[in-house]
């Protein structure tokens, strides 16, 4: 643990463009930060990616950097957790988009895989039928959030129901789907 003291003259340090100072930080916060994105990333190559822009983004805020009691542990941390959120978020999209340059590419005419739209329509067909089953409250509760994109707030706004309430039918309702879905059966 480092003091208040020795916290304002390491910020002091960086502030005045001092390397030394971001080495020290490095070797001493770096590895809580690597923890961080680690829980967010679940790789090690992403996270030290993370670290990295971290305390990249310490030196160039350097000149800026109000340091409290705690130092720059916590805003360390913060800065790592949102870059990994960011890295997350690319990697993501990154895969989402291979994965449709996978299926596009895999139907040489450009007319969809006829396996594909078999299996997609007996997917549609059991969902139809799962949400059928369910009893009406929660059906129009799931249908208002995933069918017309409204959000539980608006679903109670809309239905005149407490928040509550619509928070437990979506519940209930994505609870009962699921083991449905899953072979359990009504």
């Amino acid at each position: 643990m480092i003091s208040a003291d020795a916290a304002r003259e390491l910020a002091a340090r960086l502030a005045r463009g001092d390397q030394d100072a971001l080495a020290e930080s490095y070797e001493r916060y770096s590895g809580r930060c690597r923890d961080v994105a680690f829980r967010v990333l679940h790789d090690d190559a992403l996270a030290e990616d993370a670290v990295q822009e971290a305390f990249a983004s310490l030196w160039r805020r350097r000149e800026g950097l109000v340091v409290r009691s705690a130092g720059i542990a916590p805003w360390l941390i913060v800065v790592t957790r949102n870059a990994a959120l960011t890295l997350l978020r690319a990697d993501t999209r990154r895969r989402l988009r291979e994965d449709r340059e996978a299926v596009d590419s895999t139907s040489i005419s450009g007319e969809p895989d006829p396996s594909v739209i078999v299996s997609s329509d007996d997917a549609a067909a059991q969902v139809r039928a799962a949400l059928d089953g369910l009893p009406p409250e929660q059906r129009d509760v799931i249908r208002l959030a995933y069918f017309e994109r409204l959000t539980l707030a608006q679903i109670a706004e809309r239905s005149g129901a407490p928040l509550g309430t619509v928070k437990r039918r979506a519940q209930l309702a994505l609870a009962r789907l699921a083991k449905i879905l899953n072979g359990g059966g009504l």
